[in-house]
């Protein structure tokens, strides 16, 4: 089991509600942000628009999820990003998406856990394609995970990882992220970042799966929103929250809404719809979501 250092726990801290709880704005995208954007979304269009997100939002937000191709160092230095907000910085390379099989995770060219710590980042995220059954892709997913946790502790860097089974059948969904969990949780890993664990065609079983990870997870975990609508998201967090979760690194179902609108109105559905929907999983966090510190 990891143990926590005062560094990597100030660090968590950082991105948790005063509750000790998460509710993190992941804002983090790239490629799956150009494909939902309208039209040909140039880069500054993509920074435009998280930096908008995050005046927008991310006042109610305890953390965000960014990057350093779209938003480091443009949320610090144009002031977007509070002072007093902790975010967290990706680390994984893009084009994962052709074949998330294809080899084990590579990070960022020109950037490294050691300047996300130089920026001033809460924690590091690793994104990580990873199916239990693919015995051979997992076991170099697990040494990709040992090797960054690694240069994070040396760094006294909090570490968050985020295990994607792409192309998951939602039959297959309760053992497949319980059998991650299990093959990741021993790994010396700050915070787990899941999908959800139940099969969204039945719901009946959805306590019992998230109980099971719960009981299998020996780090906090979080969920994330996997690109479902928000009302599906808002379920999953309410069951999940009953059941052990700490928070969530919520995405798409919280602000599609504003990259589907049109720039000329994107602002009012910010500071509309989208907030609304953000102060709402917040409360809900907060009422029932268990503190990391006590896991």
């Amino acid at each position: 089991m990891n143990v926590l250092t005062p560094g990597k726990m100030r660090g968590i801290d950082t991105l948790a509600t005063n509750e000790g709880v998460f509710a993190v704005l992941a804002i983090d995208h790239r490629d799956s942000l150009k494909a939902v954007l309208p039209g040909e979304a140039s880069a500054q269009d993509i920074t435009n628009f998280k930096m908008q997100l995050i005046r927008g939002v991310g006042a109610q937000a305890s953390g965000v999820m960014l990057e350093p191709e779209f938003s480091l160092p443009h949320a610090i230095e144009s002031g977007a990003l509070s002072g007093t907000s902790g975010f967290m910085a990706a680390l994984e390379a893009q084009g994962y998406m052709q074949d998330p099989w294809a080899g084990p995770t590579t990070m960022l060219e020109g950037w490294t856990a050691l300047d996300a710590k130089r920026f001033g980042a809460s924690a590091a995220k690793l994104l990580l394609p990873y199916a239990p059954e693919r015995l051979d892709h997992a076991a170099q997913q697990r040494k990709v995970v040992a090797d960054t946790a690694g240069i994070c502790a040396d760094l006294d860097l909090a570490f968050l990882v985020e295990p994607v089974a792409f192309g998951m059948n939602d039959a297959d969904r309760p053992a497949v992220v319980l059998d991650t969990v299990r093959q990741l949780t021993d790994l010396p890993i700050d915070v787990l970042k899941l999908e959800f664990p139940g099969d969204p065609s039945h719901p009946e079983g959805w306590a019992d799966a998230c109980a099971a990870v719960d009981a299998a997870c020996r780090q906090p975990w979080v969920l994330l929103s996997s690109g479902v609508t928000f009302e599906q998201y808002r379920a999953q967090l309410q069951v999940a929250f009953e059941h052990g979760c700490s928070g969530f690194t919520g995405g798409r179902a919280i602000w599609r809404p504003a990259s589907d609108a049109s720039p000329t109105l994107r602002h009012d559905v910010i500071h509309g719809e989208v907030s609304e929907r953000f102060a709402e999983l917040r409360a809900m966090a907060v009422a029932t979501a268990r503190p990391w510190r006590t896991v």
